[in-house]
């Protein structure tokens, strides 16, 4: 993460100063230097500026206690919006039970950097609730008054919902092909929704960064399938770039070939997106070719990445391995075993 470029406000939202007491104690010795260098802020809650939590009208057959919980969290995020409204070019509203892709900041850059060729209201950095979701700061002071008029009347994730579908022209959910936080917490602030945390993970979570500090060695990718979207080396190239094939039959492959033999220790390779959830591959194997002893026939070409071995399967779209780095490979190949009825979508090719 760019430390110029991020500012980082901790909201302490409990209306009790016990709990807010403890917690500036916790934050205060291991971020001091953080908070000292001016890129970690902590802010509290003062409950005389809440208005009334209690006798919140009926709705959705939620109990008092919920409406209560639900109402607080709409007023929360209009006190840390309108702290933050001045600081950045863009907001993060991030939950506080989450963990981030590494590497998150310039997979965020990325994908903010895509988006500019249409205006947007919200991009949605999860795909479940409210708990990663970015705005411009310039925004900020009218959706707090909105989430501040509107506290009672619905839960954050439908405001939000409700907020892109009047300010965008075509009021789509603008996902990352891969969710870039992930919910860890068991469970809810709320006492009567019990243990939620497996619900609320995400699917399809970004959790390499392979692709993004430029350690993959240097290789051609092609493929033998048609593409839908992007290109075999997008998927495999620095970048949040993707390979989408249309109908691929047995026998169909994507061919990663190194420029020079190369020392390989892990490979990784994942499929499926939030856009494209059922395009797994879901019957294929991962291979390699390995360098032959010098004056083996395989040699004699240029073109050719010499014989297969099969290292391993993939198993809900993805396929992991380890290699001999006694053996410098030549070529790597998914192969499609079986014809399938989805496309698939290669998100991801990471070597190490």
């Amino acid at each position: 993460m760019d430390k110029k470029d991020t500012y980082i406000v901790i909201f302490l939202a409990d209306l009790h100063e016990p709990p807010k007491t403890t917690a500036k104690a916790e934050l205060s010795k291991p971020f001091s230097t953080y908070i000292d260098e001016g890129l970690l802020t902590v802010i509290e809650t003062y409950p005389e500026y809440y208005p009334t939590l209690t006798n919140i009208k009926k709705k959705y057959g939620d109990s008092n206690s919920r409406r209560t919980w639900r109402s607080k969290e709409n007023v929360d995020a209009t006190f840390v919006m309108c702290y933050c409204k001045e600081s950045s070019q863009y907001y993060i509203h991030l939950e506080d039970d989450v963990i981030s892709s590494p590497s998150f900041f310039p997979k965020l850059q990325d994908f903010i950097n895509t988006q500019n060729v249409k205006p947007w209201a919200m991009l949605d950095l999860t795909i479940k609730g409210s708990k990663a979701r970015v705005f411009h700061t310039s925004d900020l002071g009218n959706i707090a008054s909105y989430f501040y008029l509107m506290y009672d009347e619905m839960p954050i994730d439908w405001l939000m919902s409700l907020w892109r579908r009047v300010k965008d022209e075509n009021p789509k959910s603008i996902l990352c092909p891969s969710s870039l936080f992930n919910h860890i917490g068991d469970r809810s602030s709320l006492q009567e929704n019990g243990l939620s945390g497996l619900k609320q993970k995400e699917p399809f979570f970004d959790q390499y960064d392979q692709k993004y500090k430029g350690l993959y060695p240097p290789a051609t990718v092609t493929s033998s399938m048609f593409p839908h979207q992007g290109k075999p080396q997008d998927a495999y190239d620095k970048g949040s770039g993707f390979f989408w094939a249309q109908n691929p039959t047995k026998d169909d492959y994507v061919l990663i070939k190194f420029n020079t033999p190369t020392a390989v220790q892990e490979v990784f390779v994942d499929t499926g997106s939030h856009q494209a959830k059922g395009d797994l591959l879901n019957y294929g194997v991962l291979q390699a070719s390995f360098e032959a002893a010098e004056g083996h026939p395989q040699l004699q070409s240029n073109n050719s990445c010499g014989n297969f071995e099969t290292l391993g399967s993939f198993d809900s779209g993805k396929a992991k391995i380890s290699t001999d780095k006694s053996k410098s490979v030549n070529c790597l190949r998914i192969l499609v075993t079986e014809e399938q009825s989805t496309g698939i979508y290669l998100r991801e090719i990471d070597v190490w």
